[in-house]
Order: structure tokens, then sequence, then C-alpha cells
């Protein structure tokens, strides 16, 4: 590019083709700067993404908590999130971890990525998240579900940040969270609110089988909410709960 630069220069001399040189030389100089400004970049590399013929059993109950809805209506889905400024380190200090799920409800599908967080990252509504897969064709026609959880892939998760994934839609009034619960009845609760949750349960959907809604209007805004969950298996009341960290609005 250089060279390009300053044959242009020989060719047309003069003030013009040295204001020419100087713009051309600034954006050179400008470009890698830009590159490596970015607030989120991604840490697994090559991408990891894996298409089964048959789906796996999973251990996960939690697969997906969700401001949209799992897709599969034939758009290609973008990933974004909403970054909570607690999971962004302060100027001077290294990059923080997070890491990406998606699980297609079949089970043939899933994708699991870590990222950096850049010191002094912006936060607030949607961030876009580099998701260069090359399955976007089969998973246009597939629900799938997206956690998106603090630290590295290899962590327990304990906090969920809010996932976006479908292309056109607009952030719902409800939180989605996909649980897989056997096909069992499952409930959530915080400390002011308690619902069922839904049954979704299909013979070709393995990953996931209920959808717990919970009202966006209750997520603690700026900080960590609490869900509470309980899912009845063999009469057997099974407990547990998540932490959901959002951005200040």
């Amino acid at each position: 590019m250089l060279v390009v630069i300053f044959a242009i220069h020989l060719q047309r001399p003069g003030r013009l083709a040295m204001k020419s040189l100087s713009i051309a030389i600034a954006c050179l100089l400008w470009q890698p700067a830009v590159a490596l400004s970015q607030d989120i970049v991604r840490a697994t590399d090559p991408f990891d993404e894996h298409v089964l013929e048959r789906s796996q059993v999973s251990t996960e109950i939690v697969m997906g908590v969700m401001l949209t809805g799992p897709g599969g209506d034939g758009k290609s889905p973008i990933l974004g999130m909403e970054l909570p400024k607690a999971w962004v380190p302060p100027q001077g200090e290294s990059p923080a971890m997070f890491c990406v799920r998606v699980t297609s409800k079949d089970g043939r599908y899933a994708s699991t990525n870590a990222y950096r967080v850049m010191p002094g990252a912006k936060t607030g509504l949607r961030r876009d998240i580099d998701f260069p897969s090359e399955k976007l064709e089969f998973l246009k026609m597939r629900e799938a579900a997206v956690r998106v959880t603090r630290g590295d892939c290899h962590e327990r998760p304990n906090e969920f940040a809010l996932a976006l994934w479908s292309a056109e839609e607009a952030p719902s009034e409800f939180l989605s969270v996909f649980l897989n619960a056997g096909g069992q009845r499952a409930a959530v609760a915080s400390d002011d609110y308690a619902a069922h949750c839904i049954d979704e349960t299909e013979e070709a959907g393995l990953k996931y089988t209920a959808r717990c809604k919970f009202p966006v209007a209750k997520l603690n805004r700026g900080g960590s909410t609490t869900l509470y969950f309980t899912v009845n298996r063999n009469r057997t009341a099974e407990h547990f709960q998540i932490a959901v960290v959002t951005p200040e609005p």
C-alpha cells in the first residue's frame, strides 16, 4: 500500500498530492488503532461449533437466558448481549472473560466460545458479538437457546447476562429462561414474583423443554437479580438459582 501511495505522489506533484498523501498515511495509521479498540474480542480461535447427526444427552439445566425468542423463523440470527458494567474491568487492568453457548433445540447444533471484555468497554443496550458461524443456513430453521455467562467457558456458570439472538426481533418485555427440565413441570420465582414455566416438550426437542418467562421490569437494572427455579423430578422438587446481571438503563 505504501508503494501505491508514493507512486501517486510522484505522478501528481504539488500541494494537492501532498494533501492526499497526508490523508492516506493518516488513514493507514488510524486503521490498526480502530481494530485494537474493539470492546469485545473473541478469544476462542478457531470458532468452535459442531453439527451432530444425533443429539447428545446434556447435564446442563439452564440452556438460555434471552431477551429475544429462539429464532428458527428462516432468518439468519445475529448474536448480541446487554453488557453489564460489573463485567467490564477498569482501565489499566487485564481483560475479563465471558462465555457464549448456543444450543439448538433439537440438540444437533452446539457452539461454545470465550470472549474478552476490554478495560473501559462501553456498556448498555445491544452489543453485537462476533459469531462467524459457517452453519447459519442450518440455524435459520432451528430454534436455539443462547446463554452468556461470566468467566471462562470451563467455569461453572453463576452469572448470566441478557442474550439476544433473533435478527429483527425487538427485545421482549419478558426474559425467557430455557430449561432442560426433562419434560417435567417447572416454575420460576423472585422475591416478589412467581409463575409456572411453559412446557415446550417436543419429540425432536431434546435440549430444553421449559421456557420460564420473567418480567424485565422486575429485573434490578444496573445490578443483579436472583431467580429461583423449581423442577419436579420423580415427585421430588429440585431447587436451584441463578443471578441475572443487567446494565444500567
